[in-house]
Parts: C-alpha cells; sequence; structure tokens
C-alpha cells in the first residue's frame, strides 16, 4: 500500500523510469521497489488518459443541503427534520438503541427534505426500503416519522 500522497507526488513527478520513481519520496520502501515497474506502468495508463475518462474532481451532491441551511432554504423541512429527529429519538430512548441503528441520518435528512408525496404510510414506507431501512426498522419507526413528516 501507498499512501495518497505518495501516488500524487509520483504523478507529479512524472518519472520516467523505475530508477527516477524509487527517488519520489513513499516510493523508497522495498515493497515499492520491488512493484516499481506496475507503478510505473500505472502512472503511464493514467498519463494516457483523455480528460473525459479522468476521475471527476468533485462530484455534485445528490441529497439535501447542509441542515444548517434548512431554516433559511426550507423552514418547512427544518420543522420537519426536528421532528422526525424527535421521533426516533424517542424510539431509539425506548428500545436503548442508538438513533442512528433506526435508520441512517443521510435517510431521515433525505426523508425530511424531500417527504413523498402524497405522506402516507405506504409512501413512506416505499421511501425508507429504497434508502436501504431493513423491514425491522420500518416497523418501527414507520407511524411515528409519517406523523412528523405530515404535523404542520
Amino acid at each position: 500500500m501507498l499512501p495518497d500522497a505518495a501516488i500524487v507526488a509520483a504523478a507529479q513527478a512524472d518519472p520516467g523510469d523505475e530508477r527516477e520513481l524509487t527517488a519520489v519520496p513513499g516510493f523508497a520502501g522495498r515493497g515499492a521497489r520491488r512493484l516499481g515497474g506496475t507503478w510505473l506502468e500505472a502512472l503511464l495508463q493514467a498519463k494516457a488518459l483523455s480528460a473525459a475518462e479522468l476521475p471527476a474532481v468533485s462530484v455534485p451532491p445528490d441529497g439535501p443541503p447542509p441542515t444548517h441551511r434548512w431554516a433559511e432554504r426550507d423552514p418547512a423541512a427544518a420543522a420537519r427534520l426536528v421532528r422526525a429527529r424527535a421521533a426516533v429519538g424517542a424510539i431509539a430512548a425506548d428500545h436503548t438503541v442508538p438513533p442512528e441503528n433506526l435508520l441512517t441520518p443521510d435517510t431521515l435528512r433525505r426523508l425530511a427534505w424531500s417527504p413523498p408525496q402524497p405522506v402516507d404510510q405506504a409512501s413512506v414506507r416505499v421511501f425508507l426500503a429504497e434508502h436501504g431501512a431493513r423491514s425491522w426498522q420500518i416497523g418501527l419507526t414507520l407511524d411515528a416519522l409519517t406523523g412528523a413528516l405530515t404535523d404542520e
């Protein structure tokens, strides 16, 4: 294994052969020297990629904005999140489990930000299942979350 910093340094150094590669910090160890040819080939393959083939520098967000911005961007969603978190927190306390064991924070945020329409038990059940909630998690939280999403 090589640290990310060593791989970045090797890409920036653009070594032409294994000797130049082993001069890059992070590539001087025995393991890195033994696999120098493999690393050099990987660098050459990466260098040959077109700009379209390179991974995105940053991936555009596909979820809701940071929660600290909700009150100004969508006060109704912020209120839904407060109610949904309280509902899941109460269920978690009743069962002496952490709230994130009942639903992932990401699922809860997504549900509060953009609830399914219409908000009813059937649509909330589908939403939770599509976001990876297990049947026991849905069973424990469905009533409370449906209520939290509809309390205005």
